[in-house]
């Protein structure tokens, strides 16, 4: 079947910005981490999303039959490439923030787990990665409270600040391992409360008090 629509880009300032590469990482939270049963590690741990996963659309279709889990996370934007950045200049790279969901089958990601397998296909399934409209990163969201509802009741919460490895840490951590390309997101962790979502549900994702994103379950 041929993909309808290959034109994988996110919106910045009313630009389209084309995607390369969708990185994420995992236990980036302590909250999370311990409700996952895992530890905190020294070192960030990154793992990828396919770029054919990108969704933009409020209107997201879940694979059928599947135990597929919401993940509330701040996406950076890089919009300066570069390998082996320091991290104090590190948010000089990030050209805007979104918010977005890292979808997961967590049925399966439990069973590659235990054979101690990659988690890609887990996590990298059509419509994986749910990303809002990108704001200049100056608009405010360091500071602020940030949240998920599902159906209108707030189910995950959280700060940048509660982040074990802070943003301009992470691109240090991952520039030094493998070049950054203009278009690349960065997926940067979930705090606590992560759980299922079905066909009919409405989600919302936003900021203090505002809504960044609406979206139709189906």
């Amino acid at each position: 079947m041929p993909i309808k629509n290959d034109n994988f880009s996110v919106v910045l300032d009313n630009n389209q910005i084309a995607v390369r590469n969708i990185y994420a990482v995992g236990r980036n939270y302590p909250a999370h981490a311990k409700e996952m049963g895992s530890a905190v590690n020294n070192e960030p741990i990154f793992f990828q999303k396919s770029l054919t996963s990108l969704h933009t659309d409020s209107k997201i279709m879940i694979p059928r039959e599947r135990n597929i889990h919401h993940e509330l996370e701040v996406v950076v934007l890089v919009g300066t490439p570069g390998e082996f950045i320091d991290e104090s200049t590190a948010i000089e790279h990030v050209a805007g923030l979104a918010l977005g969901l890292d979808l997961t089958d967590r049925d399966l990601q439990d069973t590659l787990k235990e054979q101690s397998l990659p988690w890609f296909l887990s996590k990298s399934f059509k419509g994986s990665a749910v990303v809002s409209e990108f704001m200049m990163k100056t608009d405010g969201l360091c500071e602020k409270e940030f949240w998920l509802k599902r159906n209108e009741v707030i189910v995950q919460r959280g700060k940048m600040d509660q982040m074990v490895f802070p943003i301009t840490k992470l691109i240090e951590y991952l520039s030094a391992r493998m070049p950054l390309l203009k278009g690349d997101l960065i997926f940067t962790g979930t705090p606590q409360g992560v759980g299922p979502i079905e066909q009919g549900d409405n989600l919302e994702l936003g900021i203090a008090q505002e809504t960044l994103m609406d979206i139709e379950v189906a």
